[in-house]
């Protein structure tokens, strides 16, 4: 339903746009603006088709697929419906990736060929022509992962930037169905740009197991981006209207690592362990409500209602200031907090932890 009203709506807006008619005994068939809408689709989608494939992953099922696996954690309440760790429990099927070389180099989704269980990979070109497939090197952060086919003159994708791209703008995920040889077209807007610390931009096109790590691409058809990040939708679902893509400045960073069979770990994230107060407080700096037990905040002394006001030399004048200044500190890295305590200012010494 929200899609047709958002067809309707688009249409409602070109319709508007154009010009009146000239007075004839019938109207031209391309007068219908809705109609050249879907052409835009399938036109943006046909300039990519040939290099989309599909990929099956044959996995030895008594492996644990991944080394969280191995040891379980119990969890309960909201931990346990967003724990990632379920959503790599994929069901069986073809997946979606997309030829990047002549010579046949595939970027698909990590979440798609990850794992310590993968006995074989299959890949079908568009052709319906079955070639074995060998998995290179992967990017955690950017969920993008390179396999390789043996191949010649294969058709390509040639990535576009994404400068041009804003919030509203249309995009159609490219991807492969059951069947491996026909087409899945699903068309969205552009929901926020520079999601998931910078790495990924938030489309609403509906993503799923078998279009993620597919092409997305733009309405003139360039290809804006990889379908990915599967697992950071862990609590609103598949088709809630949350995807995120990985746009290509940052798939390109590491490619060619990629493409060497580089495994590129996860960022580690820097934590400090304190919580925000939730009411709006006429203070300058960041109120601590809560100091988290066993972090390095805990561990240096700070106490419950301490109030930052400088952190590594920096002003802080609210808690976005503060989270500004932790994100440019590393794991490991001592740091220099003054604290207003009362009446008192309180200078504090630690080594930034990991994010949990």
């Amino acid at each position: 339903m929200k899609k047709i009203l958002v067809l309707a709506a688009a249409a409602a807006v070109l319709a508007f746009a154009l010009p009146a008619p000239a007075q004839e005994s019938e109207p031209k068939e391309d007068s219908n603006p809705l109609a050249k809408l879907e052409e835009a689709f399938q036109k943006a989608a046909d300039k990519v088709k040939d290099a989309v494939v599909s990929i099956d992953v044959e996995r030895d099922s008594s492996i644990p697929e991944t080394d969280d696996e191995k040891k379980p954690k119990p969890v309960l309440g909201r931990e346990a419906r967003t724990r990632p760790g379920k959503y790599y429990r994929r069901p069986k099927g073809p997946v979606s990736g997309v030829l990047v070389s002549s010579d046949g180099y595939i970027v698909t989704s990590l979440f798609n060929v990850r794992g310590n269980n993968i006995k074989k990979i299959k890949v079908t070109l568009p052709s319906g022509k079955r070639l074995e497939a060998t998995r290179l090197g992967w990017d955690e952060n950017t969920d993008v992962a390179v396999i390789k086919v043996k191949g010649k003159d294969l058709p390509h994708v040639k990535f576009a930037k994404t400068s041009h791209l804003k919030p509203g703008h249309f995009i159609v995920v490219v991807g492969r169905g059951d069947d491996r040889l026909s087409l899945t077209v699903n068309f969205g807007i552009v929901s926020a740009l520079n999601r998931l610390d910078g790495r990924a931009i938030q489309i609403d096109a509906a993503l799923n197991y078998g279009n993620t790590g597919g092409v997305v691409v733009d309405i003139d058809g360039k290809a804006v981006g990889i379908a990915c990040h599967v697992s950071d939708r862990a609590v609103t679902g598949q088709n809630s209207g949350v995807g995120f893509m990985t746009p290509p400045e940052k798939l390109l960073e590491n490619l060619v690592l990629m493409k060497e069979g580089a495994k590129i770990k996860k960022d580690k994230k820097p934590f400090l362990g304190v919580q925000a107060s939730q009411g709006a407080k006429d203070i300058k700096g960041a109120e601590v409500v809560r100091v988290l037990p066993n972090t390095p905040a805990a561990e240096a002394g700070m106490q419950n209602g301490d109030i930052i006001v400088e952190f590594n030399g920096a002003k802080i004048t609210d808690w976005d200031s503060l989270r500004e200044e932790i994100a440019k500190t590393t794991v490991g890295q001592k740091v220099k907090l003054k604290i207003k305590r009362a009446d008192a200012e309180v200078t504090l010494e630690l080594e930034m932890g990991e994010k949990p």
